[in-house]
């Protein structure tokens, strides 16, 4: 009987150093980070990010509800994965704290941000451009710990794969 593959624990600077933790960080995804609100319930929202030095950075509206979460509790969980069908699932939770960095120096921490998720032409159209100027903080996440899973290389894995027994995941569509 096939097992699921235990999940990995890191600690510190093995959090970034991880080959699969490094894999997630270098796609571009989108990953949900995790905020304590004032009534102690978790706050999830998904996040466009970037790597920078040893930790990551985040674009967001100082007005938003997580910079006020974050101004009372700076801790913080990012979780990135990149799922497939059937079993091609991996990923990383990873809890740290988080620096809230405001204007001027947030600037180019935001442009980085934006640009490594938009085409530069984007840059020239006025509704992007007023969306992108309300991200007007950066938020920098230093890692404490993660956790990661991957069960792409499992027994069921192979199985699924090799019969074709993934059902495909659905994409949400664009309302019209």
């Amino acid at each position: 009987m096939s097992e699921p593959t235990p999940s990995t624990v890191l600690r510190g600077e093995a959090v970034f150093a991880d080959p699969l933790v490094a894999e997630l960080v270098d796609a571009r995804l989108v990953g949900v980070l995790s905020t304590y609100d004032l009534h102690g319930f978790i706050h999830s929202t998904p996040m466009w990010y970037a790597r920078q030095g040893g930790g990551l950075i985040f674009a967001t509206s100082s007005r938003s509800r997580k910079v006020l979460n974050l101004e009372v509790d700076g801790r913080a969980t990012l979780v990135l994965h990149d799922s497939r069908p059937g079993y091609e699932v991996c990923g990383a939770s990873i809890v740290g704290t988080v620096e809230i960095v405001r204007p001027p120096a947030a600037s180019p921490l935001v442009d980085v941000v934006h640009w490594r998720y938009l085409d530069p032409a984007a840059a020239g159209d006025p509704e992007t451009a007023a969306y992108l100027s309300s991200d007007d903080v950066a938020l920098r996440l230093a890692a404490l710990a993660a956790v990661t899973w991957d069960e792409r290389e499992s027994g069921a894995a192979e199985v699924v794969r090799a019969r074709g027994w993934a059902l495909p995941l659905l994409p949400a569509e664009p309302r019209a």
